[in-house]
């Protein structure tokens, strides 16, 4: 007969579970580690999933007031940065190199940054290209972030006829070696 195994039932965080857990988030900002490290090291010492140590971390900084508030963009912020990466596009500066330029170095407002822009260009494409319109006024070709091609920095893509005969050749090369292999054993 089949045993079922009852897992226990938590009823809430006691004290020590609150300071190991917010131990380990100590650590993890002063490493400058992302909380996921915090979370599932304290997972593993309370017997929680770290999701769940994660929901009861937010959960309870948004009760104490200890939450990190939610910053959101003026609109005058946004098609500043929206005309600052696009200039900078144009320049041939990458998005990530010119949101860290912005941030003066800190990694989260360029990922802020980042992320906004990126947001911006998904949800709103007639903004971007009305800021786009608005600085080519001034006689400057600048750049176009739904373009078919690239005109960035970096390595240029693969087209789909070259991925083919990376394959192909791939394909070639493990096929001849095989049959070197077959070879070699009948000799």
């Amino acid at each position: 007969m089949e045993q079922a195994i009852v897992a226990r039932q938590r009823t809430g965080w006691n004290s020590a579970e609150e300071a190991l857990l917010h131990e380990a988030v100590d650590r993890c900002r002063a490493a400058g580690e992302p909380l996921k490290a915090a979370f599932d090291e304290a997972a593993a010492q309370t017997g929680r999933r770290p999701n769940s140590v994660r929901n009861h971390y937010y959960s309870s900084s948004k009760s104490t007031g200890t939450a990190p508030a939610f910053l959101p963009f003026s609109e005058e912020e946004s098609l500043s940065l929206l005309k600052t990466v696009l200039q900078a596009r144009s320049a041939g500066e990458s998005v990530r190199a010119c949101t860290l330029r912005i941030a003066e170095g800190d990694t989260r407002r360029m990922l802020r940054y980042q992320n906004k822009y990126r947001a911006l260009l998904k949800s709103q494409p007639a903004l971007v290209e009305r800021v786009r319109q608005e600085l080519q006024a001034d006689g400057r070709q600048i750049f176009d972030p739904y373009a078919p091609s690239p005109t960035g920095p970096g390595r240029p893509r693969k087209t789909a006829v070259e991925r083919d005969t990376d394959a192909l050749i791939r394909t070639l090369c493990e096929s001849l070696s095989e049959l070197l292999r077959r070879a070699e054993r009948k000799e």
